[in-house]
């Protein structure tokens, strides 16, 4: 059960359930009895409406591809539990195992590091191999940035201790409710070895704890839908903090003007266009078409930016998501969407909401940043973290799912033009390009020809629908630090140092 109250900022709780599935490699559990694990996991989690994610070794995606297959049926998350899971886990394997898991295939979005050994290395590695997301034993209470723009899932606890003895089922299943109290957020797993040795009384405690995640309103996610919730939740923060500043600087760029001049123009061919301005940062190009519009929508999903339009019969500005505008469908002649597909993870659930809202050749404007021979670093504020750059081809593959487009580059030179000589000779590259040269942004207009088919994903969770308490960048670098150094004290030494604190 998906508890959203939008009314009152959000659920309290957020959880992400998933179970690590690894048969009988580094264990001596029966193949078969853990298929039929894999197989009463998802019937419960069918029962009780909750979303999981299985963290597969993925050697069995290839062996046992029926498998991946069941569990992808039923509506639930596949990611990658290293390739082999080596009983000698150890760095040698673990960028390595990141290469073999990507291999095997591409449709995993995130990674689990067995028994949550990983280095620097395996971020590194991750975020280059386009991952999203990492989930590990952590005591952080949030998501966060751990590298770049690749996201840190904590995990609070499994049932490896149900397996060891040191804890009974009973005192698994209380650790839920307490876990509740103290964290905001949280992965909480299984494993289908373990369960497959005591199958009815594990069964049962697992099926426990979803009941109390029910009865305590819990918004449920997979990791995969954790992480992109966090990344656009710090997007719209960044921009609902920075709205007066970012407003009034925008508005004076050389690329600003360029956009509102291309969106003038298709609107101007158009009989008073319902225009819809998705990501619309204020109304920033969207609303110096009030005299030629029928209406204007303005999307966005940071308060900042909403509040600072000033609604009327002819302006309505929404907070939503720009994959879920909440909009009708087929309600508009002209669908603007300014600096925002690059910071989409799944750029696909643009063109789909796209699609939907428009009508049969209506006109879409689309800028994406321009990929170009050196790229800014991943670092600093979220927008920087996550920003995608794009390829012509990229941008021609997307455009296509909606229909034919035309690439116009804009801004060449990436300094502002310094005098109207220098703004002169910048449209005139742009007008006549050099050989093997790219702006560094692209516009793609085209026209919705393609009819909107089924989504190819469940309904987008909106930012509105968890209060993330954001702690500053300086407090996530200390405790990742922090982290890092723990892994390189020896054991014993950490031993003694929490018998000193004791004293």
């Amino acid at each position: 059960m998906r508890h959203v109250d939008e009314k009152h900022g959000g659920a309290s709780n957020m959880v992400t359930f998933y179970h690590d599935i690894e048969q009988d490699i580094d264990s001596e559990a029966d193949p078969g009895e853990c298929r039929k694990v894999v197989k009463e996991f998802l019937e419960l989690e069918k029962r009780y409406e909750v979303p999981a994610t299985y963290n597969v070794v993925g050697a069995l995606f290839q062996e046992q591809p029926d498998l991946i297959e069941c569990i992808l049926h039923e509506g639930q998350e596949v990611a990658f539990h290293s390739y082999n899971h080596q009983s000698d886990w150890q760095p040698l394997y673990y960028s390595d195992e990141i290469d073999l898991c990507r291999k095997a295939s591409p449709i995993p979005y995130g990674y689990r590091s067995p028994r949550s050994q990983w280095d620097r290395n395996t971020l590194k590695t991750l975020w280059e191999r386009g991952f999203l997301w990492n989930a590990e034993c952590d005591t952080h209470k949030e998501p966060y940035f751990i590298h770049n723009g690749l996201v840190r899932l904590p995990i609070a606890t499994d049932d490896w201790l149900i397996h060891t003895g040191d804890m009974d089922v009973d005192e698994w299943v209380k650790q839920f409710p307490g876990l509740l109290k103290r964290r905001p957020y949280f992965g909480f797993g299984s494993h289908d070895y373990i369960t497959s040795f005591a199958p009815k009384e594990r069964l049962k405690a697992w099926e426990r704890v979803l009941q109390m995640a029910v009865e305590n309103e819990v918004l449920t996610v997979t990791f995969s839908e954790a992480a992109d919730l966090f990344r656009r939740a710090k997007v719209s923060r960044y921009y609902s903090s920075t709205a007066r500043d970012w407003n009034r600087g925008t508005k004076t760029l050389y690329r600003t003007k360029r956009f509102q001049e291309l969106i003038r123009g298709e609107a101007e061919r158009l009989d008073q266009p319902v225009v819809v301005d998705l990501g619309s940062a204020g109304g920033a190009l969207s609303l110096p078409l009030q005299d030629i519009a029928k209406k204007i929508y303005l999307i966005d999903n940071a308060p900042g930016m909403v509040g600072a339009v000033s609604s009327n019969d002819r302006i309505q500005a929404c907070q939503g998501d720009v994959t879920e505008s909440n909009l009708p469908d087929r309600m508009c002649d002209f669908v603007i969407c300014a600096r925002i597909i690059e910071y989409l993870f799944w750029p696909d659930r643009l063109a789909d909401e796209i699609k939907r809202i428009g009508r049969i050749g209506a006109t879409y404007l689309i800028t994406f940043p321009a990929f170009r021979e050196t790229l800014p670093p991943h670092a600093g504020h979220a927008p920087d973290r996550i920003r995608h750059h794009f390829t012509p081809d990229e941008i021609r593959k997307w455009a296509d799912q909606i229909g034919p487009g035309s690439l116009i580059g804009i801004q060449y030179d990436v300094a502002e033009p310094d005098s109207p000589e220098t703004e002169e000779r910048y449209r005139a590259i742009e007008n006549v390009p050099p050989p093997n040269a790219y702006p560094t942004n692209w516009v793609c207009i085209g026209s919705i020809e393609n009819d909107p088919a089924t989504k190819h994903h469940k309904k987008i969770i909106p930012v509105s629908a968890f209060d993330f308490r954001f702690p500053g960048d300086r407090y996530e670098r200390i405790r990742m630090c922090m982290d890092l150094v723990k892994r390189h004290i020896p054991k014993p030494i950490l031993r003694l140092g929490k018998w000193v604190k004791g004293i």
